[in-house]
């Protein structure tokens, strides 16, 4: 749609990298005011900041880990293409195990209950993957296959990432619309009384039930294909079923 936000001399800001940023700034504002709201202080305003700063290092690390490995014929010939984050290349999944590890060892070292954590973080995820989603959409990855259906999508920008010229499902905006509801559900659930664990798992089965449906109108290249399903729904059934064993294990 709009790949190049603006370009002034030698410095070119691209929409993809500038709603990244904007989003991760909008999960980490909204974590700050979780905290402010919350009766249980899990962590303190500083060490929020120096967390959040670690997660958001080691989710673009592997996000792009993962886009990388998906898609080597692409950086065999021109490795240095690894670092032009800004054009588009994170993998979501590979940014969210990336920053899980990170956590766990996290809450370890700190003798906090991961589970805890990863309620605080549920909606803030959806919050900052909703917003993510739209800098794919202006960057035209994560496309979607051919569709004639009337709100389908025509890429003609010459730096998109799209197939051009043709009409497309908005599969980025159908993911951004659904975190965006998600996110929505999870910030007054997690108002209410729940037992530790809850939020989270409904993030990950709600989450991945999404991501497993979108991928089926994905038109972009989606690896290697197991089963006649991608790399990312495999990884969805397996968080998903991660998800239920939290929800049944709580009951």
């Amino acid at each position: 749609m709009h790949p190049i936000l603006f370009s002034f001399g030698n410095l070119t800001i691209y929409t993809y990298g500038f709603l990244v940023a904007v989003a991760f700034l909008a999960a980490s504002s909204y974590l700050s005011y979780s905290i402010k709201k919350s009766r249980e202080k899990i962590i303190s305003q500083d060490n929020l900041y120096s967390l959040f700063m670690y997660m958001a290092i080691f989710a673009i690390v592997g996000g792009r880990l993962l886009y990388v490995l998906t898609n080597l014929d692409e950086f065999i010939s021109s490795p240095l293409k690894i670092f032009e984050l800004w054009q588009g290349g994170l993998v979501y999944y590979g940014g969210f195990i990336a920053a899980v590890i990170f956590i766990t060892i996290y809450a370890k070292r700190k003798k906090i209950q991961l589970l805890k954590l990863g309620d605080f973080f549920a909606p803030a995820l959806a919050l900052g993957h909703a917003i993510g989603r739209i800098g794919c959409f202006f960057a035209g990855c994560c496309y979607g296959k051919y569709t004639s259906l009337p709100w389908s999508v025509v890429f003609i920008d010459k730096h998109s990432l799209a197939v051009k010229g043709v009409h497309l499902h908005p599969t980025q905006l159908y993911e951004s619309f659904a975190n965006f509801l998600l996110f929505m559900f999870l910030h007054f659930y997690s108002k209410k009384e729940h037992k530790i664990g809850i939020s989270f798992a409904i993030y990950l089965i709600g989450y991945t039930v999404l991501r497993f449906i979108i991928e089926f109108f994905r038109g972009d290249y989606r690896g290697i294909q197991y089963f006649g399903f991608s790399i990312s729904q495999i990884i969805s059934i397996l968080l998903f079923v991660f998800g239920v064993f939290i929800i049944c294990k709580k009951k």
